[in-house]
Formats: C-alpha cells, structure tokens, sequence
C-alpha cells in the first residue's frame, strides 16, 4: 500500500481535528481511501467519502480488535476415519474364503 499524510494538522500531540492520511494501492494505484486518526476514533472513509460520513471506530474497540485477530484459530483436526463394522465382516470373509485349505 502506498500511505501519504494529507494533512499534517497537528503538532507532537494527535489533537482533536486529527492526522489524515491517504491510502492508495501500490505504486500510485487506485485510491482506496482515507484514514483519520484523532483522540478519541480511527475514521475510515472509502473511496471519496466525507469525514462526516466515515465509518468510526473507537480506540478501545480497535485495540480489542487487533488482539483478536493476532490470537492463533483453534486447530480443527478431522476425525479419525474408522472402518466400519459391516467392512470388518466383509474383510475377514474375503481372507477366510481366498486362504487355502491346509488340512
């Protein structure tokens, strides 16, 4: 992704009116968006979409966001394949047939 800061709004602290950077795809590719960062929210605005209108996250949601998506999925093992009983009996009836008779 390429990211540029649009606007550089602020001085060492993010105030209230935020940092607004621009994404886009690589090597100056389509515009994807805008994120703004502020104090209280993470506004992501797709495409030409106004602040106003962006979707808003708060930090804490974002935090608890990002540590649920960095938590390994519990691994979902496939259940043992067991031959069944009716293929048991039709084994030991083809091995008692196809033996020779030793007597």
């Amino acid at each position: 992704m390429d990211v540029s800061i649009k606007s550089f709004d602020v001085e060492m602290d993010v105030k209230n009116k935020g940092v607004e950077f621009g994404i886009r795809e690589p090597n100056g590719g389509e515009r994807l968006g805008d994120l703004i960062i502020t104090r209280a929210n993470l506004i992501w605005c797709d495409g030409r979409e106004r602040r106003e209108n962006g979707k808003k996250i708060k930090w804490a949601d974002f935090v608890a966001m990002v540590n649920d998506a960095q938590k390994p999925a519990a691994k979902k093992t496939a259940p043992k394949k067991t031959a069944s009983k009716k293929a048991a009996k039709k084994t030991a009836v083809k091995t008692a047939a196809t033996e020779p008779d030793t007597e």
